[in-house]
């Protein structure tokens, strides 16, 4: 079976893992670099499924593992002091510079032949600004906590409504990576995110796991996790789940723990090669060559 589609979930720092995954499913032969025409996601996925369509992951950890290794901490109390203009927290800064570092206009073409869309959530009006984003995350990890749905819904009943966007609508990979943080908008620690003139928030307030941007396309679509969860995962037509084998200890909004990065990433190797010589794999590309 060819994966046409894929979906890299939100997740932080832990959607490292995803790179590792993708890397080692196609150092074991699967091909993900070649089949896989269609990449969705959101927050921290975003720069994930960019990194793996331009088959450019290994850079990418790279240079995040350089910033990370130079940042000390995750909040800079020093910045408060007298005199000092740096911000308290590094995210945002640190995001931004790796995605102007790893990506080029060169890399625009590319992104938009094979494809790549992320979710975005808009607020509703009268749950704008600061309060809009503190009420959309406590929200959110009610569900998940009471719960454990995978597809979250109670964010959109109070009026949060997905916005996509992607390579296609970027006129330049200025406005690309726009996009990127603006679905990755996480206040105070990922701030000001914007698309087309409008506030944002990050597209996992919607569904942090945007599997439904795949629905109606061709071919198979693997869906890449960032967490392991305590419930099954669900059985889909034609979306293959798949999540790490063991919980990632990393906070997802650690960026000063470089072990805990690269582990997490070696964790994603040696799951996808797995995953690659799996069963499952078999039996899935057995019955795909049955139907054709």
């Amino acid at each position: 079976m060819a994966f046409r589609n894929a979906i890299f979930a939100g997740g932080g720092s832990r959607c490292v893992w995803q790179l590792g995954f993708w890397e080692g499913a196609n150092r074991a032969g699967l091909g993900l670099d070649k089949t896989v025409d269609y990449a969705a996601s959101t927050s921290a996925g975003c720069a994930m499924a960019t990194a793996a369509m331009l088959d450019r992951g290994p850079e990418a950890m790279a240079m995040f593992l350089e910033l990370v290794a130079r940042n000390p901490a995750n909040v800079h109390w020093h910045n408060l002091l007298p005199g000092r203009n740096g911000r308290l927290l590094p995210h945002i800064d640190m995001y931004r510079e790796c995605l102007e570092r790893l990506l080029s206009d060169d890399d625009l073409a590319p992104l938009q032949q094979r494809r790549v869309e992320f979710l975005i959530a808009r607020p509703p009006r009268w749950l704008n600004g600061g309060l809009g984003a503190m009420t959309a995350f406590s929200v959110y990890g009610l569900e998940k906590a009471l719960t454990g749905a995978l597809h979250p819904r109670w964010t959109r009943r109070l009026g949060f409504e997905p916005v996509v966007g992607g390579s296609q609508d970027a006129a330049n990979i200025g406005e690309f990576i726009d996009t990127i943080l603006a679905s990755s908008c996480v206040p105070p620690v990922l701030p000001g995110g914007r698309f087309r003139g409008e506030r944002m928030l990050d597209g996992g307030m919607i569904d942090n796991v945007p599997a439904f941007l795949a629905d109606g396309r061709e071919g198979a679509t693997l869906v890449l996790l960032s967490k392991r969860y305590r419930n099954a995962l669900p059985a889909h037509r034609s979306r293959v789940y798949v999540q790490p084998s063991e919980p990632i200890t990393i906070d997802k909004f650690d960026y000063a723990n470089a072990k805990g990065i690269q582990w997490t990433y070696d964790l994603g190797i040696r799951n996808g090669t797995a995953f690659a010589n799996s069963e499952r794999v078999l039996a899935l590309q057995e019955a795909a060559a049955a139907c054709g």
